[in-house]
Order: structure tokens, then sequence, then C-alpha cells
């Protein structure tokens, strides 16, 4: 899959198969996530890859997001500010987008690899941090359930069902981008 189709095909992916995910793709998937650019090369994040079926079960006590604790794999993404804070200060938050840069490059790793996964800021971040042992001064960013999945699957979430077939619509461009000026809507 090239890059381009990966980006358009790409879609949160909530209902997996009861199915392990090899070590080998879960590397390639981490290191996906490490190609990503980050400001003055700091590379601030940290990346926890769950796979223990009873830790999973236990992210998500406040959310109670059914696709978390039914994912065969999560990888739970956290920044190092140190990492930024260095080089740039302790007012800059390029350790924020630089781990949100690694994400996209892991979520577009596991679509690219047929696998389906979902990108997730509402969580029990301090019940994870005290599962995995996270230290204090990283911060917890967003977890990343996913697995192999059937296209056709769904899952049901308060009530609503949620297809993996599920193609959320995007805003125009015009909304969104502009030429030359804030008053000039991009074409297309």
């Amino acid at each position: 899959m090239d890059a381009m189709e990966a980006l358009y095909t790409r879609r949160s992916i909530r209902a997996y198969r009861d199915e392990p995910v090899p070590t080998d793709v879960l590397q390639k998937i981490l290191k996906a996530g490490l190609q990503a650019p980050s400001g003055g090369n700091c590379q601030p994040w940290r990346f926890i890859v769950v796979t223990d079926p009873e830790k999973i079960s236990q992210f998500d006590p406040q959310f109670h997001q059914p696709w978390v604790e039914r994912a065969p794999a999560v990888i739970v993404v956290c920044a190092c500010p140190m990492d930024s804070w260095k080089k740039y200060g302790a007012d800059d938050d390029c350790y924020i987008l630089d781990t949100a840069a690694a994400i996209e490059n892991m979520v577009l790793a596991i679509h690219a690899l047929g696998l389906g996964g979902v990108w997730i800021l509402s969580f029990s971040k301090d019940a994870v941090r005290a599962i995995l042992d996270i230290p204090n001064p990283w911060k917890i960013v967003s977890i990343i359930p996913f697995g192999y999945y059937d296209p056709d699957g769904s899952t049901e979430f308060r009530g609503r069902e949620m297809p993996n077939t599920l193609v959320r619509k995007r805003r125009p461009l015009g909304e969104v981008a502009f030429l030359n000026s804030a008053d000039n809507p991009f074409p297309g």
C-alpha cells in the first residue's frame, strides 16, 4: 500500500479478532513511530506495548470503551517532556506534537500492515500509569488498541453500533484551507 492510499483508506477500527499480533509486526509498527519527525530530533516519545489481556482489561474503568478491553494489543504512548526541555526550555510543548506525529505514523503502519486500530485520548490514565509502572515525568498521551479485524465486524458502544466500515464525513477543503488570505478558500 502506498502512502496516499494509506492516508485515504485508514479508518478507526474498534472490533478485533481474537488473534495475537506477532512480534515482527509489532516491531514494524514501533519502527514506524520512530520515523516521525521531532523538534531538534529530541524523539521524546516512549511506547509501551501491552499484550497481556488482564492488564488491558483494567485500562478503561472510567470510560469503559469495549474495544479497549477486547484488543489483542495496545500501545500506550507517552512523552518525556524533559527530552525536549533540555534543548528548548520548560515552556516548550514540542514534545506533544512530536509524540502525536509518532502516533499517526503507527496508526498508518497498523493500517498498511492489514490490521486495524484506533487512536484514543479518553481513558483512565491514572489506572494505566499504575498498572504499567509508568514513571511520573512521562506524560501519557494516548493509547492505540489494535489487532487483526473483520472488515464487516462491529462493536456496540452506549447503545450505538460502531461498524468497522464506518467512514466519517470530512469537512470540505474550502472550509479549513485558504490561499494567501484567511478570507480566500482554497479551491477543491
